[in-house]
């Protein structure tokens, strides 16, 4: 099992409302919908930035296919 720590956090009370309804649907603690929340956040950014380095080596690297075309 992880090692847990303690974080409070302030959130609108709009936005809890909505959290709490949602969670109930799959009978998720608040702490359990917060975690699983974090680390799909996370997921999608890491994943955002990967796809970015992609975007990047395939430019460069039609780039440099251009590069010799030309010459």
């Amino acid at each position: 099992m992880h090692q847990m720590q303690r974080t409070q956090i302030y959130l609108p009370a709009e936005l809890r409302q909505a959290i709490d309804r949602d969670r109930r649907t799959n009978g998720e603690s608040l702490a359990e919908y917060l975690r699983k929340a974090a680390e799909e956040h996370l997921k999608a950014r890491k994943k955002q930035k990967t796809d970015f380095k992609k975007l990047a080596d395939e430019f460069i690297g039609s780039s440099e296919r251009s590069k010799k075309e030309v010459q």
